[in-house]
């Protein structure tokens, strides 16, 4: 059966995001904090924190004191137990956190810091897209909805649909930014007077508390 590409719509997209810990951040970097048992991936080389403390505003620059590179929501959801003072995966611990603030960052064009975590950690989201299965995006065989990572970019979202025969709804005029990022500030497009926000036109989201 043929469809209809000015029909059909994209209309599910099931995200990892990251909610932030309301905590004293610490500032002498998480990145000596973090223990082994927490069996995480973090960055801490100048190169990556330097990438992390900017965004495309260019106004904040501030440093985290690592960056996460998730294969799993699993690990994800650890750090954020750790974060707000679990210290079950470290048997070893006998002082209390400060806590410390988690930041999900997708390609990073947030305007004043929205993915900075000062001493913190940023969650580098991209990651999860690329380790995600089948794969980062998943169009249903109808073509009417699609499973999405938050750090897939909608340039790959529109890629998959097109294969399909069909469209998003509605997409940024700009496709090279994170589908969990341009929905976090409700998503504006050049669709937005017709079908709304891509915020809208979601059906559901999986969100990572660590609780």
């Amino acid at each position: 059966m043929t469809t209809n590409p000015s029909l059909s719509i994209i209309t599910l997209m099931t995200l990892l995001m990251c909610l932030t810990p309301t905590l004293i951040k610490s500032e002498e970097g998480i990145d000596v904090l973090l223990p082994i048992s927490l069996n995480l991936t973090v960055l801490t080389d100048p190169f990556s924190i330097s990438a992390a403390s900017r965004d495309f505003g260019n106004i904040t620059d501030v440093n985290p004191g690592a960056v996460l590179c998730p294969s799993s929501p699993a690990e994800v959801a650890r750090l954020l137990r750790f974060a707000n003072g679990d210290f079950s995966y470290d048997s070893e611990s006998t002082t209390s956190s400060p806590g410390f603030k988690v930041a999900a960052r997708g390609q990073g064009h947030s305007l004043r810091g929205q993915a900075s975590a000062p001493g913190g950690v940023v969650v580098n989201m991209t990651y999860l897209a690329k380790t995600a299965k089948p794969a980062a995006v998943v169009v249903s065989a109808d073509g009417t909805y699609a499973d999405v990572a938050a750090g897939a970019m909608w340039v790959e979202v529109l890629e998959a649909a097109l294969a399909r025969g069909v469209s998003p709804v509605t997409f940024t005029d700009y496709l090279y930014l994170s589908v969990g990022g341009t929905l976090s500030n409700a998503g504006i497009g050049g669709q937005v007077f017709r079908h709304g926000p891509q915020i809208s036109n979601v059906h559901e989201l999986d969100v990572i508390t660590g609780i």
